[in-house]
């Protein structure tokens, strides 16, 4: 398969992906969880799975500026760090 063009590679939208700190209770746990990573996975057309682990900033969930990523299944090469967390905008 041939290298795909700059315009056939996967953007993220500069916009949250997810909001919210926990996830609902349910038949498997009923009570609600504190949300710690939110990761997108997407899966190439070799079977193998590709995790971006998104960064929360100003209590919601966005894609990492500039996405890296991996095959691993437990974790994503992409870390929040404080250095990235900016004020949220006053308002």
């Amino acid at each position: 398969m041939s290298e795909p063009s700059g315009e056939e590679v996967i953007v993220l939208p500069p916009l949250p992906l997810a909001t919210g700190r926990l996830l609902p209770g349910g038949d498997a746990a009923p009570a609600a969880r504190r949300v710690t990573e939110v990761a997108l996975v997407v899966r190439t057309e070799d079977g193998v799975e590709h995790r971006i682990a998104l960064v929360e900033q100003h209590g919601a969930w966005w894609a990492p500026a500039q996405p890296r990523w991996t095959a691993s299944a437990d974790r994503s090469t992409d870390r929040a760090t404080s250095a990235g967390n900016h004020p949220p905008p006053e308002g």
